[in-house]
């Protein structure tokens, strides 16, 4: 491997304006000598201000930024559209409201030097949340259950599943694991453990370093968030679709009682949400159901 092979670094972004140009100012600012700054772009118009930033840093600089537009707002599909369009052999995707460590790649890079590694993936502040606890790895169980960063113990090791706003692999491997999966719809949630899942049971580990850790600041506006404060009905049917979905593509149908009681429980947890509103509850749980249910359809629908 050459001592400073080319990255490409892929930032997905939709509807998002100052903090996505401070992103971009931060990941230029990174220390590795040879990459190139990708930004997909799924906003359909920017701000004035924003427009003349990406413009100007595209002229200035065509072959180190590079700004896509593509018309379908869809995470997994951002992230193919940069593997396809990338000139880098390893990729880092990032997401458009952080602060990265100006030696984000070097890390990186020596997780993916490790023996038997595929990909890599670090650690993930939330500055706006106010957490002090470090992030930590994530474990997928057979049954389908997934616990998250919060479940175990602060170490650079393996983990089950890459953080899609601060992971990187080589290329190639992208189109080996069969790119990301566009059936994942709004905030795609589960579309990269999904992806990581794929990396796995090709024989690859996923490496995790906590000390190569972005600070996340959680925009209230743009990304994930903008159906949400649209139409939160929609939302929950987007989020619950996809949590179906990636149970029944990866998991056996035995578990399916043990998920739905999993998840009505959520549902429980959260009715103090809906005290006094007993119409935003219908709609909410209707949302929630109706999504389980496309989910779990259109894993059947698919091509196996």
């Amino acid at each position: 491997m050459s001592s400073n092979p080319f990255w490409s670094v892929i930032l997905p972004t939709y509807q998002r304006e100052r903090v996505l140009c401070e992103t971009i100012d931060h990941l230029l600012a990174l220390s590795y000598p040879n990459f190139e700054l990708l930004v997909i772009d799924q906003t359909p118009k920017h701000e004035i201000e924003t427009e003349q930033f990406l413009r100007a840093h595209a002229e200035k600089n065509p072959s180190g930024f590079r700004w896509h537009s593509i018309q379908k707002p869809n995470l997994p599909h951002a992230r193919n559209v940069g593997a396809r369009l990338a000139a880098g052999d390893f990729l880092l995707y990032c997401d458009d409201d952080i602060i990265p460590p100006p030696g984000l790649i070097e890390m990186h890079l020596q997780c993916l030097e490790q023996p038997g590694i595929g990909a890599a993936t670090g650690g993930f502040f939330q500055e706006r949340k106010g957490l002090s606890g470090r992030p930590r790895p994530c474990e997928v169980f057979q049954n389908g259950r997934v616990n998250d960063y919060w479940d175990h113990e602060v170490a650079k090791g393996t983990t089950d599943s890459l953080r899609g706003g601060n992971m990187s692999m080589p290329r190639r491997l992208v189109f080996e694991a069969g790119l990301f999966d566009e059936a994942y719809i709004g905030n795609a949630y589960r579309e990269e453990t999904d992806f990581s899942l794929r990396i796995l049971h090709l024989g690859y580990q996923i490496a995790f370093d906590p000390a190569a850790a972005v600070v996340h600041l959680g925009h209230p506006t743009g990304g994930s968030r903008a159906s949400k404060a649209k139409d939160e009905s929609r939302y929950l049917f987007e989020f619950h679709h996809n949590i179906a979905y990636f149970f029944a593509k990866n998991f056996r149908q035995r578990y399916l009682p043990y998920f739905l009681q999993r998840e009505m429980a959520w549902f429980v947890k959260e009715r103090s949400n809906f005290r006094g509103r007993p119409q935003l509850a219908f709609s909410s749980l209707q949302g929630v159901w109706r999504g389980y249910l496309a989910g779990l359809r259109k894993r059947r629908s698919l091509p196996s």
